[in-house]
Formats: C-alpha cells, sequence, structure tokens
C-alpha cells in the first residue's frame, strides 16, 4: 500500500546506486514491480542493467524507510519513459528511536502545557507505546521557546481518544518541527491502559482503510508527467539587482525570488541573477567572472529550488563536478521537512540547506554572513 499511496500523492522516491542518486517520482504499482519516471538517458549514466541492485529511500506518513531493490528493464508507460524496480521485500524504518509507531492521517489537537504552566494549542502528528510528536502552535519558531529537553509537561488527548484523557510527559528529543514526548513513569495507569489500548485500536482502523482502497491490480498515478522533450531551456544573461561587495549570485527561474532577496540583503550584498537554463554557469557570467578562476566578484552562490532546467542538488554537483567551483554553494527552498533536506544539500556538496519560504531577512543574513566568514 505505501507505494499507491506515493502514486496517489505523486510523491518521489530516492534511489542510490553507487556515487549516484536521484529522487524520480512514482508513476504506477504493479503487483510485481514499481514503475519511476527514470529515463533512457538517466539509466545510460547510472549504468544500470537487469538485475542491478540499488538502495531505495522514501518517507510514508512522516517516516522515513529504505530497501533493497533491482532494475527489472526500461520501457513506456502512456508514451512516459519509465523503469521497472521490483518490489522490496522488506522496507525498514531509519528513525527507529522515535515515538512514532502510528502515524495519523492528519494531525490530531492536542493541547499541551508549556514550561511556564500555560496551556497552549498543539498537534499530535505521531503516536507510539511510550509517548508522542507533538508540533507546536504555527507561529512558534524556536521549540525550545516553550518546551526544553527533559522538561515536564502535560497534554490533553480528548481529541483522539473523545473523552478526557491527561498524561505526563516529558520532553525526550527535539524533531523537525515536533517534541518527542515520553510518558512520564508518575501516569496514572488506567490512563495509560486506555492510551494503548486506543492506539492498538486506531492501527488496526487505519490499516482496514489502507486495505479497503488498495487495489490488487495496481495504480498508476493520476496524472501522468508531460512528456520531455529536447528543448534545452535557454539560458538569460547575469542581471546586476544590487551592485555591491561582496556578490552573491543566485541561480533561479526567473528574477521573482532573486528580486525578493536583493531587497532584503541588499544593504550588505550586491545581488546578481541568473537562469542558466541547462548550460554550465561559469561560462555565462562574462566580465563578473573575469579573473584567473573564471568567478571573478562573485563570493557565494545561492541555488533556489524552482530552476528551468534540473533540481537544485543536479545544479551543485554539477557546479561541483563539472565546473570546479572553489565558492561555497547554498541549497534554498521551503522549511516543510529542512532537517532531510539539509542532509540531502550536504550530500551533494553544498555548504548548508538555507531556508527561504518563509522569508526570514535577519535570518538569511544571518546565515550568508556566517558562511562568507568561514570561507573567507
Amino acid at each position: 500500500m505505501v507505494f499507491q499511496r506515493l502514486c496517489e500523492n505523486e510523491r518521489s522516491v530516492q534511489l542510490l546506486f553507487g556515487t549516484f542518486r536521484g529522487d524520480f517520482r512514482v508513476l504506477a504499482e504493479a503487483p510485481d514491480r514499481v514503475c519511476l519516471g527514470l529515463s533512457e538517458a538517466e539509466r545510460e549514466q547510472w549504468g544500470l542493467k537487469p538485475k542491478t541492485r540499488l538502495a531505495l529511500q522514501l518517507t510514508d506518513r512522516g517516516l522515513p524507510y529504505e530497501a533493497a531493490v533491482e532494475f527489472m528493464n526500461q520501457g513506456k508507460l502512456h508514451d512516459t519513459e519509465v523503469c521497472h524496480l521490483s518490489l522490496p521485500r522488506v522496507l525498514r524504518a531509519l528513525d527507529t528511536h522515535r515515538l512514532a509507531e502510528f502515524v495519523p492521517d492528519r494531525p490530531v489537537p492536542c493541547p499541551f502545557a508549556d514550561q511556564n504552566n500555560n496551556i497552549l494549542d498543539g498537534h499530535a502528528t505521531a503516536f507510539g507505546e511510550k509517548g508522542l510528536e507533538l508540533a507546536p502552535p504555527g507561529e512558534v519558531r524556536f521549540l525550545g521557546e516553550l518546551l526544553q529537553l527533559n522538561t515536564h509537561s502535560t497534554v490533553e488527548l480528548r481529541a483522539a481518544l473523545g473523552e478526557p484523557l491527561v498524561l505526563p510527559v516529558r520532553v525526550a528529543y527535539f524533531g523537525e518541527r515536533v517534541w518527542g514526548l515520553r510518558i512520564a513513569e508518575a501516569a496514572d495507569k488506567r490512563a495509560l491502559g486506555r492510551y494503548r489500548q486506543w492506539l492498538v485500536e486506531a492501527s488496526q482502523q487505519q490499516a482496514q482503510r489502507d486495505l479497503a482502497r488498495f487495489s490488487q491490480g495496481g495504480l498508476e498515478t493520476p496524472r501522468m508527467p508531460v512528456r520531455r522533450t529536447v528543448t534545452r531551456p535557454v539560458a538569460t544573461p547575469p542581471k546586476i539587482l544590487v551592485d555591491r561587495d561582496p556578490t552573491v549570485l543566485v541561480l533561479a527561474e526567473g528574477e521573482a525570488f532573486p528580486t525578493r532577496l536583493a531587497e532584503g540583503i541588499g544593504r550588505k550584498f550586491g545581488v546578481v541573477a541568473l537562469d542558466p537554463g541547462a548550460e554550465s554557469v561559469k561560462p555565462l557570467l562574462g566580465e563578473l567572472g573575469s579573473d584567473d578562476q573564471g568567478w571573478g566578484r562573485i563570493r557565494l552562490i545561492l541555488v533556489h529550488h524552482r530552476l528551468s532546467s534540473g533540481s537544485a542538488m543536479d545544479r551543485c554537483r554539477r557546479l561541483l563536478r563539472e565546473e570546479a567551483c572553489p565558492l561555497p554553494i547554498l541549497l534554498t527552498g521551503t522549511e516543510e521537512k529542512a532537517g532531510l533536506k539539509r542532509n540531502r544539500a550536504v550530500d551533494a556538496g553544498a555548504v548548508d540547506y538555507l531556508v527561504v519560504d518563509p522569508f526570514h531577512v535577519l535570518s538569511v543574513l544571518h546565515t550568508l554572513t556566517r558562511t562568507l566568514q568561514a570561507f573567507s
């Protein structure tokens, strides 16, 4: 059912083979295979042959898993190039330390007490036999402002159980925008028993819903991607938005994001916008790169997550491998799953991952300043 959920929601999985790593959409799931949007050109580049073993990583209901799969063959699905992989025999959970044995389809309202005993509205995102994961109110930026590690608190599970139930908890860990709250030893045994009975029943009900939706014959994504064309996106010349040193080069599709960035950091940094299309970056810099290495005034490169050609991680790898870029590179994107994206950005060779959606000027300025100081 995992791959059918990914297929329905038009999600991607990550494949790893040797030095290659890439994200590919799940286009279909059949009784004996899963079809990913990996093209023939990409297959040749990776050197995949029948029975080649690959590592696969995915996220299902907020939890990361990995598995081993085999490349079966290359084909087409409604004129779209796809690769066929064997279904994994076992999905192995990666974050086994988390209190997240059951992840509901939607976060559950869950009032809690902060370290000053103020009652706030949180949302439980996952539940386990020994505790739960709790997200703070949306306006809270730093988890430690409300609950610090090992802080004791209480949570009310009325919305989940349908009846009043308050449990004492302790902050066991910080996750991505969630606290891991372990049920305290002082918890009332009857209340704890009611909670665990609900957990078993909720897990069973979710499994029954999944089974009812499962298609034995397989499933295709509701929207097939537009067929790739051979037309290469055309590069646009670099545009100086703020003429100042040190200069930051922003690789992005269009000028909306570079202009927003220039408005926020233009008093301290120069900003140059460039949409390189499918071309190499250094030859497009012209006079901006007029020095021995070809990077000239540029001191740092930001790669936005929206590019007209390829992904931000692919562009980062090209800068390092094909252009031997000596400058620090930051990948940018949304706040969602920032921790996971940061790990992937570093794996691709970037210095860090910078959240720009939502755009917080002070945070962006701090990261740029810190990065330039480290590489000066």
